[in-house]
C-alpha cells in the first residue's frame, strides 16, 4: 500500500502547475487565484495529516467481552 502522505503523480502536476501560474501569470487575478487554489488543497493536506497524526495516537478501544 502507497503512503498517504505521498501525492500522487496527478496530484504533483496540479500543485506544480498552480505554484507556476501564481508565480509567473502576468495577470494579477488568475495568479491570485491559483494561488488561493494552491493553499485550500495545502489546507486539506494539513488537515488530514492532522487527523491521521489523531487517529494513530488514539489507543484501541476495550474489549466489551
Amino acid at each position: 500500500m502507497e503512503d498517504p502522505r505521498r501525492m500522487t503523480p496527478e496530484e504533483r502536476e496540479q500543485a506544480h502547475a498552480l505554484l507556476t501560474r501564481a508565480a509567473s501569470d502576468p495577470d494579477w487575478q488568475a495568479a491570485s487565484q491559483a494561488l488561493d487554489d494552491l493553499m485550500r488543497k495545502l489546507l486539506v493536506v494539513h488537515r488530514l495529516l492532522e487527523a491521521e497524526e489523531r487517529l494513530a495516537k488514539r489507543e484501541p478501544p476495550a474489549d466489551p467481552m
